[in-house]
């Protein structure tokens, strides 16, 4: 399927980074899987964007920099997505990671940038923890796709792919037992249920760059903002998901 040295799949999410790192290198090792697999929704981006959009606010914590302001910096000289980022903090009342109280319970939000098949994301997420369990109330997200023809259509993909990403980072999980897969239909595997939905805000940002997609972009960006949302409410870094598997305490 890929003719050129490199599996493009495997790095895709990274290679983007608009971030002002003078000095990087890429790199893979390719390891054979048991189970046949196959692309996720927005593919590569989806895994290699929970990778380092969270391992950035581990860095900003270690330097003792605020991730918000961190990427902030490190987008000064790229207006695009300074922009974004910008205006995703707008939109959910300005920046503040916290925690805060919302009603008697403790919440706290996560940041994080995606750059997708030509278009630009900056998603903030705001969690609560309650008995061990993750609850996002809502989830922000500044879209850029260059330029668009039907608002409402952009609308309704970032909101479904938003949906997909919080299914994922909240519940999805295919086990196997004895090289024996252990879900077989939607009644014994976990999916995002009505309950567990947020609101979704979605603001588009018409750069004028060339049109990118739209279908998949709205999705890379969720996992780490509600993965560093936690993490700032509980001081519990997750490294793995779904986060129903993981001890989770305030």
């Amino acid at each position: 399927m890929f003719t050129d040295p490199v599996d493009s799949s495997a790095v895709e999410g990274i290679t983007e980074k608009p971030y002002a790192i003078p000095n990087r290198r890429v790199d893979h090792v390719k390891l054979p899987h048991p189970v046949t697999i196959a692309f996720w929704r927005s593919v590569g981006h989806s895994m290699n964007d929970f990778f380092y959009e969270g391992f950035l606010d581990e860095i900003a914590d270690a330097g003792g920099r605020g991730p918000f302001a961190l990427r902030l910096e490190l987008l000064k000289d790229k207006p695009r997505h300074a922009k974004l980022l910008e205006t995703v903090a707008t939109m959910s009342g300005g920046w503040k990671r916290g925690p805060y109280e919302v009603d008697g319970v403790r919440r706290a939000r996560g940041v994080s940038m995606a750059s997708p098949f030509g278009s630009e994301a900056a998603t903030i997420a705001e969690v609560s923890v309650q008995g061990g369990e993750t609850q996002v109330h809502n989830v922000w997200v500044a879209f850029d796709p260059g330029s668009i023809v039907n608002p409402a259509i952009v609308t309704s993909q970032v909101e479904a792919a938003a949906a997909l990403g919080l299914s994922a980072t909240l519940f999805e999980e295919l086990v196997y037992k004895d090289g024996v897969r252990q879900s077989h239909n939607f009644d014994d595997y976990p999916i995002l249920s009505r309950r567990s939905m947020p609101a979704v805000h979605v603001a588009i940002v018409e750069s004028g760059a060339p049109m990118g997609g739209v279908g998949e972009p709205g999705l890379p960006g969720v996992p780490p903002a509600v993965v560093n949302a936690v993490a700032a409410l509980t001081g519990q870094r997750i490294r793995s998901l779904p986060l129903a598997k993981n001890k989770i305490g305030v």
